[in-house]
């Protein structure tokens, strides 16, 4: 699985939604349960998966999902 397909996965488990139904320029609020807690849980959960760490600067300019894999993708390369 690559990263963006990985990053997808665990944004939809975390706001319970279908891996389907998660697009590049989905964004925080784009789902009930996609508010700032899910979004905390998120960036939880990619740093634990991919073992990284996010500058809280670069938290705050986490909007969608393609900022998202951007971000993960700079970390692990």
């Amino acid at each position: 699985m690559n990263t963006e397909d990985k990053v997808k996965e665990i944004i939809a488990e975390a706001i319970e939604v279908q891996v389907s139904q998660i697009e590049e320029d989905t964004a925080i609020g784009d789902f009930p349960k996609w508010d700032s807690m899910g979004q905390v849980i998120i960036i939880s959960a990619l740093e634990k998966e991919f073992e990284i760490k996010f500058d809280p600067e670069v938290i705050m300019d986490l909007e969608d999902v393609g900022d998202m894999i951007e971000a993960v993708e700079e970390r692990v390369s």
